[in-house]
């Protein structure tokens, strides 16, 4: 479809496609070691049986509720050994816990996320407002900390899954301040651990529109905007921690793009600051 939004390709997807989906790729990650936080249910769900269709090893699967995480293991099939861990990304030693038992790993997806109630930031209840920077921002700081030391020095890739919505007027997502800020903090923040860390690919995604518990809060129904499938993101992400992706290291990238137009810009988008968060309009014309 054409796209609804700003994109630097003409191909929009809303449903997975066989350059990203694993379950055609062949087995593109047999021996791999996958980290997933955030993985009892929704993109963190689906994206733990792409990987295992991409032939995962090992499969280590995070979140806060263990029984969400062990509904995730029951419903991933193949060969895949999976390990549940019952962590808040916020919490250094239960993340140290998660690093210690895992050991080498080779692709980090950091899918946990928190949306405070909507409401305008002289009304939010701050306890309510910081938790999205907590978990959104300080749990990506607290895992890259403590699991970056043990990533595979050989290539390993660390994904941070954002709001595409951040791009919009603010006009549009008032009352949305919290989450869409502290996003917008993780995005640097990737682009930072790229910078500070050759051996590891680092990018952020926007998973699309999915229609998770997360969208659900924010007052979005799926008969008001162009929906996505969860299968895309997952397979989005998957393709990415691939080597053929790694000229996107440190860029904010959408799971609608087309992946082989996308490898068609590759020098382009490598030769700059393309897809990086900065300041519109500088440096500014004289």
């Amino acid at each position: 479809m054409q796209p609804p939004f700003p994109s630097p390709v003409p191909t929009w997807h809303n449903e997975i496609y066989p350059a990203i989906d694993p379950s055609k790729l062949g087995r593109t990650h047999d021996g791999k070691t996958i980290i997933i936080t955030g993985a009892g249910s929704g993109i963190g769900r689906a994206t733990a049986q792409a990987f295992a269709s991409a032939g995962a090893k090992h499969i280590v699967l995070v979140g806060r509720t263990a029984s969400t995480l062990q509904e995730t293991k029951s419903s991933i099939t193949g060969e895949s050994t999976i390990s549940v861990i019952a962590a808040d990304v916020t919490d250094d030693a239960a993340v140290q816990k998660v690093a210690d038992a895992v050991g080498t790993w080779d692709v980090l997806v950091l899918n946990a996320g928190y949306l405070p109630s909507p409401a305008p930031i002289a009304k939010a209840d701050v306890g309510d407002y910081w938790k999205a920077y907590e978990t959104n921002v300080k749990g990506a700081i607290v895992c890259s900390k403590v699991l970056f030391p043990s990533a595979n020095t050989s290539g390993a890739a660390a994904l941070a899954v954002v709001s595409g919505s951040l791009v919009m007027p603010v006009k549009m997502t008032v009352s949305m301040s919290a989450y869409q800020c502290s996003k917008f903090a993780m995005i640097k923040t990737m682009e930072y651990l790229a910078a500070e860390n050759p051996n590891v690919f680092c990018a952020s995604v926007h998973p699309g529109m999915v229609d998770t518990n997360i969208f659900r809060k924010s007052g979005a129904t799926p008969d008001a905007l162009p929906m996505d499938d969860v299968k895309l993101p997952a397979g989005f992400m998957v393709w990415c921690t691939l080597p053929e992706a790694h000229f996107l290291n440190g860029r904010f990238l959408w799971a609608n793009w087309d992946v082989e137009e996308l490898k068609a810009k590759a020098e382009e988008i490598s030769a700059g600051d393309h897809l990086t968060a900065n300041i519109v309009g500088w440096p500014f014309a004289p």
